[in-house]
């Protein structure tokens, strides 16, 4: 049997130090003040790395709510910009418009026929001059649209002395047409006043259009690797009619131009003049407010930090409207495929 030899208190006594008349040692002294230190260094370390992490911690916390509501800000904006695609012309890239949108080609035949050419991505980063990416949005849902027979916008000029002859027509205005009937009752001012209200305003952007995708004839014939596009007009409000929106004021390039013979549209009679049928005999027009925003990144002078803004179109300036995202290092919008509307940001910080 083993003997285990305890060692009873009296020896503790004997052979502890703190107990010992004679004191500690200089050695003794200088090996507890070193463990001292050890024990409030780790402490320190400690404490440096805890609020260190949680430094990191709340900064990630931080960034994440604030891609979260940059992506709440962004879905809100990109799904109401259907409006841009095949009539908003913005070199990306590779110098490919990025809006080109094809709805009536397969993937597979665009990426046979043009390698590479089915995507499109525009990049923005800090320091670049006049590097913006612009939306064409509707407002169809806070004021609606209207569908009407163009020929309201027209009164008959003269009657012709055989009714077998042709007769003439005159342009009378959008916002003359007797036969549109809005949700207020009747106004003085015209049928668009009635149905927009005080959306109707001098300046303000409407769109005309023909929903009907068409392809320009080239040499007597028609390439399905060209964008198809419908016949459509971009104005804004002047007196009682929607003057055309200049390349200048809106500093992009907007189609304004026949689908079919890309003769670029003057005013709205000469848009009205040659619509397409659609579905037999006659053309409809559809006319919806509509706004032009641009994305900028630019750098903060005060802070020094890149930031991502919206601005909108707004009597003949683009003006800030909203702050999206701060200490952003690139900016990315993305198609994945042209053969889809449908846009992604991609934010490098």
């Amino acid at each position: 049997m083993e003997t285990i030899h305890l060692l009873h208190h009296s020896e503790v006594k004997s052979k502890n130090p703190l107990q010992n008349a004679k004191g500690m040692t200089i050695t003794e002294l200088l090996v507890v003040l070193a463990l001292v230190g050890v024990v409030a260094l780790g402490n320190a370390t400690f404490l440096f790395d805890f609020t260190n992490q949680l430094k990191r911690i709340n900064s990630a916390s931080e960034g994440d709510t604030e891609l979260s509501v940059l992506n709440i800000a962004t879905v809100n904006i990109l799904k109401k910009s259907a409006a841009s695609f095949n009539k908003v012309d913005l070199r990306d890239d590779n110098n490919r418009n990025f809006f080109d949108y094809y709805p009536d080609v397969p993937y597979s035949t665009i990426e046979d026929q043009a390698k590479n050419s089915a995507q499109r991505s525009f990049t923005m980063t800090p320091g670049q001059a006049n590097r913006y990416f612009y939306l064409l949005q509707s407002e169809e849902a806070e004021f609606d649209s209207v569908i009407f027979d163009p020929m309201f916008a027209y009164r008959q000029s003269s009657v012709p002395a055989n009714q077998l002859l042709n007769g003439t027509v005159q342009y009378v205005g959008l916002n003359s047409i007797p036969d549109l009937k809005g949700t207020t009752g009747s106004s003085p001012n015209g049928s668009m006043t009635q149905i927009f209200q005080t959306r109707w305003a001098p300046g303000k952007l409407f769109m005309l259009s023909c929903p009907t995708y068409l392809r320009p004839i080239v040499g007597g014939s028609i390439s399905i690797m060209t964008a198809p596009r419908f016949a459509s007009y971009l104005g804004k409000v002047s007196g009682s009619d929607l003057g055309l929106l200049s390349n200048a004021e809106s500093k992009v390039n907007i189609i304004n131009s026949h689908p079919i013979t890309l003769a670029n549209y003057t005013n709205v009679d000469g848009f009205m003049r040659t619509l397409p049928a659609v579905g037999g005999a006659a053309p409809f027009v559809k006319i919806e407010p509509v706004t032009m925003v641009r994305f900028e990144l630019r750098v903060n002078s005060v802070t020094n930090k890149s930031e991502l803004w919206l601005q909108e179109l707004t009597n003949g300036q683009y003006k800030d409207v909203n702050m999206l995202l701060s200490g952003v290092s690139e900016v990315k919008f993305v198609r994945k495929a042209i053969t889809l509307p449908i846009i992604s940001l991609e934010v490098k910080r």
